[in-house]
């Protein structure tokens, strides 16, 4: 006995999928990356920009990195604690294609760098705090938040707290940063 099979259970699922070939491949040269380096004093910054096209919009993304000197003291609490050492700033600059509004910079700040020493004990302080801050891009931009801190060796249950500071410049033509300075105080 022959059984014959009807076509059209088939017909859908291949007109579903010429129809949705378009969208499972997207231009090869869609993305173009270009990166340069530059060494301002003892900050070190680097950046580069890839642009993404879809079928409705161009997005543009420019990469900035750069390694912060950082020094301060924070006072208060068990004893004052000085920090040194550098921070990592990355700072993505996203255009919006779609409304034209102003590009949103979205910072990451890593203080995982940084080393403290008591004044009175001589004891090691640390911290290993990473803040995510979004921003609108401007020339000129000082962000400031709080961090934790804990002695080393102890428990980071009972943290002290510090005050990060970054001073950010931008050119807003080209979407890179061009300078970053830190500093950490009291909060």
């Amino acid at each position: 006995m022959k059984m014959r099979r009807s076509l059209f259970p088939s017909a859908p699922v291949a007109l579903f999928l010429a129809m949705a070939a378009p969208w499972w491949s997207a231009p090869a040269g869609a993305q173009t990356t270009a990166t340069t380096a530059v060494s301002v004093s003892t900050t070190t910054l680097s950046a580069s920009t890839t642009v993404s096209t879809s079928t409705s919009s161009t997005t543009t993304t420019t990469r900035n990195g750069a390694l912060v000197p950082v020094v301060g003291v924070v006072t208060g609490g068990a004893e004052s604690v000085r920090f040194s050492g550098r921070a990592k700033v990355s700072a993505d600059v996203v255009t919006d294609p779609d409304f034209g509004g102003i590009p949103t910079v979205v910072l990451t700040i890593d203080l995982s760098g940084l080393n403290g020493v008591g004044a009175s004990t001589g004891a090691t302080y640390a911290t290993s705090d990473r803040a995510i801050v979004q921003r609108r891009l401007t020339a000129a931009d000082t962000v400031q938040y709080n961090f934790p801190f804990y002695r080393s060796g102890a428990g980071a249950m009972a943290p002290s707290l510090g005050l990060a500071s970054f001073n950010l410049s931008f050119n807003v033509n080209t979407l890179k940063l061009t300078g970053a300075s830190g500093s950490i105080g009291s909060p």
